[in-house]
């Protein structure tokens, strides 16, 4: 075929309208043959961005052309305001919008639903949640995510930890006890729920809590560290006790010292008359037996505490016993030994029972002492 040089060819109207005819004939062809073979193929967004930008005619007869395209074979993607703003930035007209937003109605109708969002879900948001500080949100997507899976044992600790946030102790320990449930050997359980116990003044269940958690993972430092500050600080407070104790027993003995020193003040002055038969001094009603160990009738062994064995505590402890007339143990107290045994030594004596004391035939009370001997063997 012979080409022909347009530039050449004087150009009149009847021409002209017949060029620009035949130039919307080739932008059509064009458009079409890139959108797809098949006549009603749908298009997609690459082939309506692909025609705007087309340069074969005019911007109008684009818009018109790609329209119309959109009207007869529908769209395959749904329209966003990120999409409307692109194809606006390319030149698509309101009319082409317009026919795209209709088609696209149609594209989100027949989509698929969503599925439903499992538990991962909802502890993967209420942890981010959690991470920005908005424990109300987070709590509330954990309780979704335990709904959904009421075993899983992360949810649990996480949601502890954001009640623990927001100073709720009390449901935070609920949430730490059922993550043990479900993971007991979780030794982060036990390290948060020992800090709660500690908050609350709860120093012995402090105690239980951070010895398992050192059991469990022997490496945690933080465990054992808070571990040994309690242990410390519980000897240091029964230091302090026993101190007070000994100052109340010299304050006592003192003033009984200053009314005896008085009395015998009184009584030098006075001549002593010889005291009556029956008014001869009776029988002590309290006599000191010494050790109580053969005189035991039944004698409690003391626990060993677990954090002292841990520690590698021991040594003997000393309690001073006092006994009412049946042998019954009516107080018990650690007079020497190491502070970290002296709870449970005593409260072996309390249990324990021994054999009245007699003067002639009468029962008496009595005092005494039990040593107790702690080995870690």
């Amino acid at each position: 075929m012979k080409s022909v040089n347009l530039s050449r060819i004087k150009l009149t109207r009847p021409r002209l309208l017949s060029f620009f005819s035949l130039a919307s004939l080739m932008f059509t062809l064009a458009v079409f043959s890139q959108i797809g073979q098949a006549q009603q193929a749908q298009l997609s967004l690459a082939d309506v961005l692909i025609g705007l930008r087309s340069k074969k005619v005019s911007l109008d007869d684009r818009n018109k052309l790609l329209s119309d395209a959109v009207k007869v074979r529908g769209i395959t993607f749904a329209l966003t305001p990120e999409i409307e703003t692109e194809l606006a930035t390319t030149g698509a007209s309101n009319i082409l919008v317009e026919a795209i937003r209709q088609k696209s109605l149609k594209v989100v109708a027949a989509a698929k639903p969503a599925p439903a969002p499992d538990y991962a879900f909802y502890r993967k948001r209420a942890d981010e949640n959690s991470s920005k500080g908005e424990f109300d949100l987070a709590l509330d997507d954990y309780g979704k995510a335990i709904e959904l899976n009421s075993k899983d044992a992360v949810s649990y600790l996480n949601r502890g930890r954001a009640y623990s946030n927001k100073k709720n102790y009390d449901l935070a320990i609920v949430d730490f006890d059922k993550t043990i449930e479900l993971s007991p050997k979780d030794s982060t359980a036990y390290v948060m729920r020992a800090d709660l116990h500690e908050k609350k003044g709860n120093s012995r269940q402090a105690l239980d809590d951070y010895h398992k958690a050192t059991e469990l993972d022997a490496t945690n430092e933080g465990a054992k560290t808070n571990l040994k500050r309690l242990l410390d600080e519980q000897a240091k407070a029964l230091a302090k006790q026993k101190e007070d104790e000994q100052a109340k027993i010299l304050a006592k003995q003192d003033e009984q010292a200053k009314i005896l020193a008085k009395q015998k003040q009184t009584q030098a002055a006075v001549v002593p008359e010889k005291p009556k038969a029956s008014e001869q001094p009776a029988a002590p009603k309290t006599v000191e037996l010494g050790s109580l160990i053969g005189r035991a009738v039944k004698m409690v062994t003391p626990m060993y505490p677990p954090a002292a064995k841990q520690l590698n505590i021991v040594g003997q402890v000393t309690v001073q016993v006092m006994l009412d007339e049946k042998g019954e143990v009516t107080s018990a107290k650690a007079i020497s030994g190491p502070q970290y045994l002296r709870l449970s030594s005593e409260d072996a004596a309390r249990k324990s029972k021994f054999k009245p004391a007699l003067v002639g035939s009468e029962s008496v009370k009595a005092t005494g002492v039990i040593v107790y001997n702690f080995t870690n063997k």
